[in-house]
């Protein structure tokens, strides 16, 4: 059990982390949406193989996570559950399918999807983000080159 809580925490605080460093967010109402892509060599190999993603040059991940505001300014956030849809197209504008994964810890939740990428390759994303599934999702478009050194 200890390993499985350590290794929690290596995912949480590398993922965490790599969405603070990438700063990429979108406010919407009461929540706020965290995403960001990165390539899988980036990953520690313990965490990876804790979630069994493969670390490789050739494999992007995409992270997400939703976060509700708290009651108050003095109350945190908190993690939400949401529905994730995700397009990744290439600039030769090939659809490469993203399947995307819940995963939950204790407190945290993230969608992680993982794909194949090619050395420079540049996509261009679209989330569909519907926190707490209220059937209100909320597009985000953003665009991502993918390097592995």
């Amino acid at each position: 059990m200890y390993k499985k809580i350590c290794a929690f925490c290596g995912v949480f605080l590398l993922l965490f982390s790599i969405t603070l460093q990438a700063e990429q967010s979108e406010k919407v109402g009461d929540y706020t949406i965290h995403y960001n892509a990165i390539n899988t060599e980036m990953i520690p190999p313990s965490v990876a193989k804790s979630y069994k993603i493969v670390r490789s040059k050739n494999r992007g991940m995409l992270n997400i996570a939703v976060r509700k505001r708290g009651a108050d300014d003095n109350a945190p956030d908190s993690a939400v559950a949401a529905e994730v849809k995700v397009d990744a197209v290439n600039l030769n504008g090939q659809l490469k399918p993203v399947s995307i994964e819940e995963i939950r810890d204790a407190d945290a939740i993230y969608y992680i999807g993982v794909f194949p990428i090619s050395e420079g390759e540049v996509f261009d994303f679209t989330l569909s983000v519907d926190p707490e599934t209220q059937g209100k999702p909320h597009q985000i478009k953003f665009r991502q080159t993918f390097y592995s050194d």
